[in-house]
């Protein structure tokens, strides 16, 4: 299988939030950034960096079960930070872009298992992951994992 496309669509009626339609499920996303935090979407930008931790967090636990290394509870803490928010705003005399200069991701690891161990299911989830290796070419991205007890 060396082809695989995802295929999605999304929608807008008369206001947001947009609908994704992907395979047999739907889900909803807000504008593309918001500053107000009682808004009451998801936007499009914290989608995407969910969708990144989601994916650290879960390929870890998923490479954890393929070699049996035993794994409590895994926690993934995500900061992005953009070059220049205010441009997205269209406040005139910004300069910069809207998008992300920097994605730092913490993963917290609760495991009995010795730390070369965690460390070789740390460095594999880094290689199988398609947004780390999608965002490596378009960000900032600094990566870490600790160990907690």
């Amino acid at each position: 299988m060396n082809e695989y496309t995802c295929d999605l669509r999304a929608a807008v009626q008369d206001s947001e939030p947009a609908t994704v339609y992907i395979r047999k499920h739907r889900f909803s996303v807000g504008a593309p950034l918001h500053f107000d935090q009682e808004y009451p979407y998801i936007t499009a930008l914290e989608h995407a960096l969910g969708a990144l931790a989601a994916d650290i967090a879960g390929g870890l636990q998923a490479a954890a079960r393929r070699h049996r290394v035993p794994v409590d509870h895994i926690e993934a803490v995500l900061t992005g930070r953009l070059n220049n928010p205010l441009t997205y705003l269209g406040v005139v005399g910004e300069e910069g872009h809207p998008g992300l200069e920097r994605v730092a991701v913490t993963v917290y690891v609760s495991s009995p298992a010795a730390q070369e161990e965690v460390q070789r299911l740390w460095i594999e989830t880094l290689q199988r992951s398609p947004l780390v290796s999608t965002f490596r070419k378009a960000v900032h991205l600094e990566l870490s994992y600790q160990i907690v007890l």
